[in-house]
């Protein structure tokens, strides 16, 4: 055989190795798809780079297997060894965009050994040994944890195969039983906060993801999750200021501010990123009207003077800038708005440390790099190439398109005022202990000791607040049991943003 078919077969047998290793670990979408999005703006100065090494930076900090016997779960860090739903779901989604099939299967396998049975969803507080006791007991849920590991299942699908169908939807079943409720007098479809309690008389508005529900009907063929979708993005329109577009942290099932959380905090950060998911997807203009006002008055403000807390008409709560979740949220929801607006958004938020906030921070920034490289592609809707065999039944998304969002007309804005807000966070400042937004390797300069200064104040307040209403409802106590009254007396609707 001459030297060039010996190379020739060498090429041959290596190339029919390589599609062999693709086809047996099943992955369908390989990152970076770089597809972006049937609607809205992908900015031009974030790449699918960016978002790797974030995601890479986030992997070698907060993924860990310290549990043994194939586990993974996402390191929360107060106290260290522990981990919150919250984490778990936002873990889940990332390394299923990424293709990490080993790790997610781990994270999605440590989210089951500490499922209550009569639940079907996880604790929303736990550690290697199972629920966290010290936290009041860490078997109740959280409706924001949950919503993300329902959706990151539904993504496995599209990712990896048939083997994450049934978990899919049998989770999809708990979420809507154990999180979800129909409010009589509106008729709404609302979330709870957890299983403990809230829909009707509360519900947090960062916990709403209706482009989530819509792909979960999708992938159903439930029209539950669609009314759940409408009925969040009309709340959005009712809750909002007519000046800011800020909406509360809690409202009830008419859209009224619940209990004076007329303001905005870590939680509510995530909101315009929520809302942005829905239009990118599927063009909901309530989802644009939501993000652009929004986006408005940030950029009247200046994208690196808002800093971490408002009233919902505008006046400053916080006193910190560049927070990676604050700054991050604005940036995906600018991405409803224009070319011009998401660019100059995205070129500050891309100055920000990868771990400037701790998990919290470093989570959301994966997360919002990946929306905002083009790569937070919808499950269901077929992938560029158009070979992917779509999670939902052919046929039922036939009419979507994906297309980037570069070169559609810009709007012009205004120039942003001048701004004296502070930047950083006293140093003083320590880490509550049961605080949703927190996790610390070092207390240093930069974002993370701002998370725990606003959630110190945050958790007091939510304290109160979860006695008096657990005092009004014995009888929701005594449904739900000690363990999960327990849990929120002492700490779960304090926990910041988790």
């Amino acid at each position: 055989m001459s030297f060039l078919c010996r190379i020739t077969a060498f090429a041959c047998a290596l190339l029919t190795g390589l599609l062999w290793s693709r086809v047996s670990f099943g992955q369908r979408r390989p990152f970076p798809q770089n597809g972006g999005y049937a609607h809205g703006f992908v900015p031009s100065n974030i790449s699918a780079k960016d978002a790797l090494s974030s995601y890479t930076a986030w992997k070698a900090k907060y993924l860990k297997n310290d549990c043994g016997d194939g586990y993974y779960r996402v390191e929360f860090g107060s106290p260290r060894g522990t981990t919150v739903s919250e984490g778990q779901g936002y873990g889940m989604v990332l390394t299923v965009y990424f293709g990490d099939k080993t790790q997610f299967d781990g994270l999605w396998k440590f989210a089951r050994k500490n499922t209550r049975p009569d639940l079907g969803l996880m604790g929303w507080k736990v550690n290697c040994g199972g629920f966290d006791k010290y936290e009041g007991g860490g078997g109740g849920t959280a409706t924001d944890g949950d919503t993300d590991i329902g959706f990151a299942l539904v993504a496995a699908v599209d990712q990896w195969g048939d083997e994450y169908r049934q978990p899919a939807l049998e989770y999809l079943g708990n979420l809507k039983r154990v999180d979800f409720t129909t409010c009589k007098a509106s008729g709404r479809v609302m979330s709870t906060a957890g299983n403990w309690g809230g829909g009707c008389d509360f519900s947090n508005t960062s916990y709403f993801m209706p482009g989530y529900y819509r792909v979960f009907a999708q992938f159903s063929g439930d029209p539950f999750w669609t009314k759940a979708a409408d009925d969040a993005e009309a709340l959005y329109l009712l809750s909002r200021d007519p000046s800011t577009g800020l909406m509360p942290n809690e409202v009830d099932e008419r859209g009224a501010p619940h209990d004076n959380e007329v303001y905005v905090d870590y939680n509510g950060c995530r909101t315009p990123w929520r809302a942005a998911a829905d239009y990118l997807w599927y063009g909901t203009p309530e989802a644009k009207s939501a993000d652009d006002k929004m986006t408005e008055w940030v950029d009247s403000i200046g994208i690196g003077k808002v800093v971490d807390g408002y009233f919902i008409d505008g006046r400053p709560k916080g006193k910190y800038t560049q927070q990676n979740p604050w700054v991050g949220g604005w940036t995906c929801g600018a991405m409803t708005k224009s070319q011009e607006i998401v660019n100059r958004f995205a070129a500050d938020f891309k100055s920000i440390d990868d771990d400037e906030g701790g998990y919290y921070g470093s989570s959301l920034r994966s997360l919002y790099l990946l929306m905002l490289s083009g790569n937070f592609w919808r499950p269901g809707n077929p992938a560029p190439g158009g070979d992917l065999r779509s999670s939902m039944d052919a046929g039922m998304d036939a009419g979507a398109t994906i297309r980037p969002g570069e070169g559609v007309p810009v709007r012009k804005q205004t120039e942003a005022p001048a701004d004296t807000a502070q930047s950083g966070p006293p140093t003083s400042a320590l880490p509550p202990k049961g605080c949703g937004a927190c996790s610390y390797g070092s207390q240093r300069s930069g974002p993370a000791g701002a998370v725990a200064f606003s959630a110190m104040v945050a958790l007091a307040l939510r304290r109160k607040r979860s006695r008096r209403r657990l005092a009004r409802s014995p009888s929701s106590r005594d449904e739900i049991g000690d363990d999960a009254g327990n849990r929120r007396e002492d700490a779960s609707d304090d926990r910041g943003a988790e």
